[in-house]
């Protein structure tokens, strides 16, 4: 016999799924989503610095090589997507759009994962 009084047991939160390349995700995508801003920021502000932003650009393809690696090991691409990715990254407008794609792939992945996603990367 059931006791009327209990309150009734339901399952609130989803239980959390470990997946070992997420933390990796989310710290490319915060890389990726740094080097996107870089880039609208080197490109305003070419005409007033000059030698300055393109110091500023030479910084923002190193980390947007980096993110590219990180986030094409964590999600689980293959090795030829891999260097097709990096070598995208040094074509000036093409390497934008596939920071984009790729950012976008990431925050999919996360908030399936359960992470919530802003501005500047993800958090739990």
């Amino acid at each position: 016999m059931q006791n009327p009084y209990q309150a009734p047991q339901a399952v609130v939160a989803e239980p959390f799924v470990a997946d070992a390349g997420i933390e990796q995700v989310a710290s490319a995508q915060r890389l990726i989503i740094y080097a996107i801003l870089g880039y609208f920021a080197a490109i305003a502000l070419q005409g007033v610095l000059g030698l300055f932003a393109a110091l500023l650009l030479v910084l923002v393809v190193c980390a947007a090589l980096v993110g590219t690696f990180k986030l094409c090991t964590g999600m689980g691409f293959s090795m030829a997507s891999r260097v097709i990715l990096l070598v995208l990254m040094f074509v000036p407008l093409v390497s934008l759009i596939v920071l984009l794609v790729l950012n976008a792939k990431a925050t999919a992945r996360l908030r399936a994962a359960g992470y919530h996603v802003g501005l500047l990367g993800a958090r739990r």
